[in-house]
């Protein structure tokens, strides 16, 4: 691939994951997407439980267009739990005749959650190495899409069931939010990031270990901001691909000065810019 403007403009070369939730392509609009969002986003998922609404061959097809750019579909949680739900619970004859057909569809990564559901702490380790041994690249996730359920989870215990969660083989966990990004996780009722609590997550866990699902600009703003472009970022929708991708490399208003700081001071140096441009 060659980037345009890459002779004149720097972007960074070294960025976290963002991961996309999709529930409007067909195969030709996955297609025409995944090529534009090449190198820029690394998993699509297929969110909510719509992947028990397509034909298919349709599912098939999408997802095939998305590896072909490098892009790795993925099994949304909710999905998962209303197998378990349905089943009755995820004994392992159960959950793996799922994920086995979840395969031949073309999923390459598999979101674990419990955030409708209830499963025991102790059986979370127990799904994620059946899926893991299943072919999957497990994502998991910490957190109730209940507010009040969610609000109930400690900082200590987040953390905890995070720590653990990589240590069955997670590769990442996601801390909720919702589509809404409002009132759940680290997110306020207006959406607001609450730093103090998401600093503790990342100190404890690790920024490479943690997606963060921020869903609205403001966020993802104060995100990169905060965290630099390292920073991994879910529940983009589709239409926000580029905004995001303009954000982590400094090629908005809104980040031009913090993630490109030292070419920003020198340049204002050089042309004694006035003070309220330092």
């Amino acid at each position: 691939m060659s980037r345009a403007f890459r002779d004149f403009i720097s972007v960074p070369e070294e960025t976290g994951t963002v991961m996309v939730i999709e529930k409007e392509f067909g195969p030709k609009g996955a297609k025409d997407w995944a090529e534009m969002a090449k190198g820029i986003v690394q998993i699509v998922k297929c969110t909510f439980g719509t992947g028990a609404l397509y034909d298919e061959d349709i599912l098939r097809k999408k997802n095939r267009a998305y590896r072909a750019y490098g892009i790795s579909p993925m099994i949304g949680g909710t999905l998962t739990e209303v197998t378990i739900l349905e089943a009755g619970g995820y004994s392992q004859s159960d959950l793996k005749v799922y994920l086995k057909y979840a395969k031949s569809l073309g999923f390459t990564y598999l979101e674990f959650s419990d955030g409708t559901i209830y499963i025991p702490d102790e059986h979370r380790k127990d799904i994620i190495k059946m899926c893991i041994d299943s072919g999957f690249t497990v994502i998991s996730e910490v957190g109730k899409k209940d507010p009040k359920k969610d609000a109930s989870i400690s900082i200590q215990k987040r953390i905890e069931l995070m720590n653990s969660d990589l240590k069955s083989g997670a590769q990442m966990v996601i801390i909720e939010s919702r589509e809404s990004g409002k009132g759940i996780g680290v997110m306020g009722k207006g959406g607001e990031v609450d730093f103090t609590e998401l600093n503790k997550i990342i100190e404890a866990v690790g920024l490479g270990n943690t997606m963060i699902e921020a869903p609205e600009k403001s966020q993802q703003q104060t995100i990169f901001m905060e965290y630099g472009p390292k920073v991994s970022i879910g529940n983009v929708q589709p239409r926000d691909v580029l905004s995001v991708a303009a954000l982590r490399s400094g090629l908005r208003g809104d980040t031009i000065s913090a993630l490109r700081e030292e070419q920003w001071r020198k340049y204002n140096i050089s042309v004694k810019a006035p003070n309220e441009y330092n």
